[in-house]
């Protein structure tokens, strides 16, 4: 059906009264004066660096892109960040576009996923993927929706063809329509209120015969690159102990770059390490970041002594032990994410992070 786009001002007309006429004809949500909104809320991962660095987490409603080489714990932030949204926003539902094939529940439970409302999608072409994630944006209760990865995505075309024969730039294109469309479903869902988030996990690849610049690229193009509100590089390390395991790292030490950001955060790099291997009372996907947490809020006169030396008082509750807090920090999770969130939005009102990660300068 076509479309009559008609004139809606004349000349002597102020702006203002013609946002009213376009509020009137399209809604109230086709434009508003910038100051009327709000930047988006986050989804922490439960690594405290790297939310703070992020300022707080992915931002809900947007598109972020995590990519790096293997083994570098891409997939492990996605699920993290799924479980974190489950706990927060209990009544929306997140799903996990399964492409590789690789989704294991067992492990993503160990990492705090509720797999039984944990919706997974095993497309067969990157055509699907493409209608099955627009159709999944445009529900009422999406929370977040990961595709992993952009790089295992093949055509119909590609699939059904032979090896031999060559299929240049096809999965590019399929991988601009994925960024038109989902793009078109975000802001669709913003004007109806809602704030699906949507996550791109990417792999890279190197170029042949580049002997000047950077050889790293990623496969599907360059369009996902322009949609992300955040572009991630993560880098991993496995961190080994003979004393607990002879064959397993217990740890991963995942050092990040934010490449690009379209949301404030208070870091462009910086590093963490999250346990992979239970350890000494730490589960799988813990990251101990006490010492942290409590340098910030000794920094904002929240952690101090007692009256006469006696006890702690730590954000206004009093302890008679440290160990009393880290345990209470430690075992209740959305206590300790309202902690981090609150160091974190005390940083975004004008506090600044030093080099060493840990003073606040007004």
């Amino acid at each position: 059906m076509a479309i009559k786009i008609t004139q809606k001002s004349k000349a002597g007309t102020s702006l203002k009264s013609l946002l009213v006429d376009l509020q009137k004809e399209y809604g109230d949500s086709v434009g508003s004066f910038g100051g009327a909104l709000q930047d988006a809320t986050r989804v922490p991962t439960g690594m405290f660096e790297l939310d703070m660095s992020l300022g707080g987490g992915f931002p809900r409603g947007k598109c972020s892109i995590i990519y790096g080489p293997e083994s570098s714990s891409k997939t492990n932030l996605a699920l993290l960040a799924i479980a974190n949204h489950q706990k927060i926003w209990p009544e929306l539902t997140c799903v996990f576009v399964d492409v590789e094939g690789s989704f294991d529940p067992k492990w993503a439970t160990l990492l705090g996923v509720d797999c039984s409302k944990l919706v997974v999608i095993k497309p067969g072409y990157a055509e699907q993927v493409v209608d099955i994630v627009e159709s999944i944006l445009y529900t009422d209760d999406c929370g977040i929706v990961v595709i992993d990865s952009l790089a295992a995505m093949i055509t119909t075309q590609e699939g059904e063809r032979s090896a031999d024969t060559a299929n240049v730039g096809g999965t590019g294109l399929v991988t601009g329509k994925l960024v038109r469309k989902t793009t078109l479903a975000l802001n669709e869902a913003e004007k109806a209120g809602r704030q699906p988030t949507l996550i791109y996990i990417n792999q890279t690849r190197m170029k042949i015969g580049v002997m000047y610049g950077n050889p790293e690229t990623q496969p599907g193009g360059n369009a996902p690159q322009f949609q992300a509100a955040i572009r991630l590089r993560v880098y991993g390390k496995n961190i080994t102990d003979s004393k607990v395991s002879q064959v397993m790292p217990i740890s991963k030490e995942v050092t990040f770059v934010i490449n690009k950001w379209k949301v404030p955060i208070l870091q462009a790099s910086g590093k963490f390490e999250m346990v992979t291997f239970a350890h000494h009372g730490l589960p799988v996907g813990y990251s101990e970041d006490f010492n942290t947490v409590s340098g910030f809020l000794r920094d904002f006169g929240q952690f101090h002594k007692g009256p006469k030396d006696k006890g702690w008082v730590i954000l206004g509750e009093t302890y008679d032990k440290i160990d009393q807090f880290k345990a209470k920090y430690r075992g209740d999770q959305l206590y300790a994410t309202e902690i981090r969130q609150g160091i974190i939005n005390k940083l975004l009102a004008g506090g600044e992070v030093s080099e060493e990660g840990g003073k606040e300068h007004d």
